[in-house]
């Protein structure tokens, strides 16, 4: 059975704080961090999608499904355009 660490999101995602993502178990670690955050909204089906996804196709949806809640909470950074210095 495969493990979250070994389960790599590519490319990897950079936070707005400097952490990066770059698999499922560091996902699921995020999503963790923000349960006890006010406010509604799905983390916890996004943990349960993230933590119960078995097959590849399950995996992939759970981790669109994390991205789309990070980029809802702005917590990842905008990729830097290339030859543009960095404000």
């Amino acid at each position: 059975m495969l493990q979250p660490a070994d389960l790599l999101i590519d490319p990897e995602l950079q936070l707005r704080d400097g952490r990066r993502v770059h698999s499922l178990a560091d996902a699921v670690a995020l999503v963790r961090e923000h349960e006890g955050r006010p406010g509604i909204d799905n983390r916890d089906e996004i943990l349960h999608r993230l933590e119960r996804a078995q097959t590849d196709k399950e995996r992939q949806g759970a981790a669109e499904a994390f991205l789309a809640w990070a980029k809802e909470l702005d917590l990842i950074a905008q990729p830097i355009a290339s030859g543009k210095p960095r404000a």
